[in-house]
């Protein structure tokens, strides 16, 4: 269970990091919405 927990931490560490990153950066992709 360790393994999981530890795994599950990894994750939303790196996904609140990128989240982060993508509201400070907006994607280089243009966009047809806005």
């Amino acid at each position: 269970m360790e393994a999981l927990v530890y795994t599950f931490l990894l994750v939303a560490t790196l996904g609140i990091i990128f989240f982060a990153i993508s509201l400070r950066e907006p994607p280089k992709v243009p966009s047809k919405g806005k």
